[in-house]
This record gives structure tokens, sequence and C-alpha cells, in this order.
């Protein structure tokens, strides 16, 4: 994984403080994710899997929203 992914992935899980919300997640230190960006220490490979599992579970809860705006709208 790259810086840019990292990035992208982030904003789209957790908007503009990203990084917080990420670390948070994570359970781990918000600078470590700056060492990432900054190109201080390697993105571990770990956290592939990790982003997988907060996507799905972000896809998951984006769907039952989705599923009670579409009743709301059926109403």
């Amino acid at each position: 994984m790259n810086k840019e992914t990292l990035t992208a992935i982030g904003q789209v899980l957790y908007g503009t403080q990203w990084q917080s919300d990420l670390a948070r997640a994570l359970n781990i230190d918000s600078r470590r994710i700056r060492q990432w960006l900054n190109e201080e220490r390697p993105i571990p490979d770990w956290l592939n899997e990790e982003l997988k599992r907060l996507l799905l579970v972000n896809i998951d809860e984006s769907h039952k929203y989705l599923k009670g705006l579409s009743n709301l709208c059926n109403q």
C-alpha cells in the first residue's frame, strides 16, 4: 500500500479528520499514521486487512441507513 491509497481510504472512512479517527479505530497512536504518510516508517502489511475490515463495516452500516431511508420514502 502507498500513502496515496491510505489517504484515499482514510478520507472515505472518516472524512477530513481521518488520521485521528483511523488511529483510534486501529488502536494506535495517531503519530504512527503521520509517520507512514511522511515515509518515516513503512506502512505495515497488516494494515491492508484492517482497512478491508473497516471498509466492510462501513458498507454494512451504510446499507442499513440506505434501507431505512428507502423505507421512509415508500411510506
